[in-house]
C-alpha cells in the first residue's frame, strides 16, 4: 500500500507543478513536461518517509489537496475562448491532479482499513444475508425498475430512428439488476472488541444504541439519523449463542 499510495501523490506532485514551468520563457509543452518530472521527483522525496495513511487522512489535508489543482482552471478559464482552448491547455491538464488526489485518498483509506482489521480482536466470526424482508423489498424493487427498463427498450426498437439512444437501456439495466433479483451470498460479520466489522467496513461500538432479536432477523440499532441500522437474517446464523453472548459484553439488548 506504502508503494501505491507514494507513486499516487508522485503523480499529484507532477501535474499540480508541470503548469508552473510553462511561465518560463520556453515551449510550452516541453516545459510542462520538464515541469511534471521536477514534481513527481519532488512528491517521491517528500514521500520516501511516509510510514502510514495519516500523513494523507486528516481533513484539512484532505480538502487542500483537493483545491489546490482547481486553481489551475482559473487561468485556463480566462484564456479560452472555445472548449478546445479550455480543454487542451497546460492549466487543464494541471488541474487533472485532482484525480491523482483522489487516488491517493482512496489507497490511504484502505490502507487505514488493513491495518485497523489487521488489529481487530474478533470474538466471533459468522455470515449471514439481510433479512428476509429486506431482501424480498429488494427483489421487488429490483424487479419493477428492469420491467420498466424492458418496456422502455422495447419502445425505442419499436419507434426505431426516432428514438436510437434508447436502444442501451435494457442491457445496460439487466447487468446492474439481475444480480439483485437473485439472494446474496451474504456478508462476513464479526464481533470485535472494539467495533463490529461487516465485510471490510467497521462500524464502532460508539455508534451503536443496542441490539434486537427477532423471528427473522438479528438488528443493531443505530441512533443516529445519519447511521443506517444493521440487520442480518437470524437463520443464516450458526451460532446464535456464541453471537448474542458476545454481543451482550458491550451492547444491551432491547
Amino acid at each position: 500500500m506504502r508503494r501505491w499510495l507514494r507513486a499516487s501523490l508522485a503523480a499529484y506532485a507532477a501535474l499540480l507543478v508541470a503548469p508552473a514551468a510553462t511561465l518560463a520563457p520556453a515551449p510550452t509543452w516541453p516545459s510542462f513536461a520538464a515541469g511534471a518530472i521536477l514534481g513527481g521527483a519532488l512528491g517521491l522525496a517528500a514521500t520516501a518517509t511516509l510510514d502510514g495513511p495519516e500523513a494523507v487522512l486528516t481533513l484539512p489535508r484532505v480538502l487542500a489537496g483537493f483545491a489546490l489543482p482547481l486553481g489551475w482552471l482559473w487561468p485556463a478559464w480566462t484564456g479560452a475562448t472555445s472548449i478546445p482552448s479550455f480543454l487542451f491547455t497546460p492549466w487543464a491538464t494541471g488541474a487533472l491532479a485532482v484525480l491523482a488526489w483522489a487516488a491517493a485518498v482512496l489507497v490511504a483509506a484502505d490502507w487505514r482499513t488493513r491495518e485497523r482489521i489487521d488489529g481487530l480482536t474478533e470474538r466471533v466470526v459468522f455470515e449471514a444475508r439481510d433479512p428476509p424482508g429486506t431482501r424480498r423489498q429488494t427483489r421487488i424493487a429490483a424487479g419493477a425498475v428492469l420491467g420498466v427498463a424492458a418496456l422502455v427498450a422495447v419502445v425505442s426498437f419499436a419507434l426505431g430512428e426516432r428514438a436510437p439512444s434508447m436502444y442501451w437501456l435494457f442491457p445496460a439495466m439487466i447487468s446492474v439488476w439481475v444480480p439483485l433479483l437473485a439472494d446474496s451470498d451474504g456478508r462476513e460479520v464479526a464481533v470485535a472488541g472494539s467495533g463490529l466489522r461487516v465485510d471490510r467496513q467497521i462500524h464502532d461500538w460508539g455508534t451503536v444504541g443496542g441490539y434486537e432479536l427477532t423471528d427473522d432477523a438479528l438488528t443493531l440499532t443505530r441512533p443516529k439519523w445519519y447511521h443506517a441500522d444493521l440487520s442480518f437474517d437470524r437463520a443464516d446464523i450458526d451460532d446464535l449463542d456464541a453471537v448474542t453472548a458476545a454481543l451482550d459484553e458491550v451492547l444491551s439488548r432491547r
